[in-house]
């Protein structure tokens, strides 16, 4: 099997690591204006986004690209807009939920078309477990954002759900 070329996987990469950040940019803020056990699940969702953004960076040096440094500029717009509104309206929960599974389908879009690239085993393998988190995390931001309870959150337990630091996560 024939590996795209470096400079494809690295833009691939780099594609990722704005998903990612763009995630981030829409999770901190929800995080912290939902507080309580909604903003801790959706805060340990940005540390780990956070993780992969500095993995990815990490294989886009490696393959001699220059790595996304910010989210994109509609992300960046989004969450300034969502500002104002709230300013106007008071804290919805719900449009926090909307905006953060939006920007989970985004990366899970992101993660499924780089995987339609022919990379590298270990590259693969990287993208495979990141790209499992992020699909979870969509489908429990939407279960959440429908009024499920985060004490009783499908696959509470798992080892990137249960309160551990992202790097903790590693499994044999």
């Amino acid at each position: 099997m024939k590996t795209s070329s470096a400079r494809t996987v690295s833009r691939a990469l780099n594609r990722l690591s704005v998903a990612c950040q763009d995630e981030v940019t829409a999770l901190e803020p929800a995080a912290r204006r939902l507080g309580g056990e909604r903003g801790a699940r959706l805060s340990m969702q940005s540390a780990r986004r956070a993780v992969f953004v500095r993995d990815l960076a990490a294989g886009v040096l490696e393959l001699g690209g220059v790595p996304a440094k910010q989210p994109s500029y509609g992300a960046r717009v989004s969450a300034a807009l969502r500002g104002v509104r709230e300013l106007a309206t008071g804290v919805h929960q719900g449009s926090h939920y909307v905006a953060c599974e939006h920007a989970a389908e985004n990366t899970a879009d992101a993660y499924s078309s780089a995987l339609g690239l022919e990379l590298p085993a270990d590259v693969r393998f990287g993208l495979e477990r990141q790209f499992a988190e992020v699909s979870f995390d969509q489908k429990e931001l939407h279960w959440l954002r429908f009024g499920g309870d985060p004490s009783e959150a499908p696959g509470k337990g798992l080892p990137w759900t249960d309160g551990n630091k992202p790097s903790e996560n590693v499994q044999p």
